[in-house]
């Protein structure tokens, strides 16, 4: 049985008043933060892959024009 050793934790400050309710994005370089933004509530995050498939779902028709 090994040792176990708790993961590192970053302390990192935002931009946000203190009580703050919502989603941030953090930019993180070389294991510091260096910039977040508030998320609004209309704004959305996800992969090329995800949005894709949102815009699918809801009737778009995606085309590779390559």
């Amino acid at each position: 049985m090994g040792v176990n050793i708790p993961a590192p934790v970053l302390p990192i400050e935002l931009h946000v008043l203190p009580d703050f309710t919502g989603r941030v994005v953090v930019h993180f370089e070389k294991g510091r933060a260096i910039c977040d933004r508030r998320l609004h509530e209309s704004e959305h995050v996800a992969t090329l892959d995800g949005f894709l498939e949102l815009a699918r779902m809801a009737g778009y028709k995606v085309r590779n024009e390559k």
